[in-house]
């Protein structure tokens, strides 16, 4: 009986593994840039999401990453040379269509070289006055209210202390 099934050498795998960290973990464009079948891409990545890729492949992964930084700087070294030479008379399109070439290449090799391509900013602001106001009236009121307790409490253990005294 003869089996269609593929056998995928380490550098196959440590090449796929590259390309899926490039394509941001999409199994569809990895599996059509690598040319490695979707089912087989999909069963990778679910072992890559649980337990990280094989140690074995460190080296393999290692070259793969930066033989794939190399060539995106290459690439996007010539659409920016090509951006520049038709900045003085192209239209808008074309040079949004390569400033775009310029962007995907810069987040494939941020995300080869396991950098982020996105940037989440937390903004805090602080209270307003009569938000301050309104606060520290309701600390200060709490504080009254724990310092009447203990007061009380202190009052109450000396009044049963001098009765027991007696």
């Amino acid at each position: 009986m003869v089996s269609n099934r593929t056998e995928w050498d380490d550098a196959s795998k440590a090449a796929t593994y590259v390309q899926w960290i490039a394509c941001d973990k999409r199994i569809r464009e990895t599996s059509r840039v690598t040319g490695v079948p979707h089912a087989t891409v999909s069963y990778w990545a679910k072992q890559w999401e649980k337990d990280g890729p094989p140690e074995h492949l460190d080296g393999e992964i290692r070259k793969n990453a930066y033989e794939f930084v190399d060539h995106a700087n290459k690439v996007r070294k010539q659409a920016m040379e090509k951006l520049e030479e038709l900045i003085p008379d192209a239209e808008v399109k074309q040079l949004s269509a390569i400033a775009t070439v310029v962007g995907i290449m810069d987040d494939k090799i941020r995300l080869a070289q396991g950098l982020a391509t996105k940037r989440t900013e937390t903004v805090h602001t602080l209270p307003t006055r009569e938000e301050m106001k309104e606060l520290m009236s309701g600390f200060a009121d709490s504080l009254v209210s724990a310092a009447e307790d203990r007061a009380s409490e202190v009052v109450e253990i000396e009044a049963s202390s001098v009765v027991v005294n007696k």
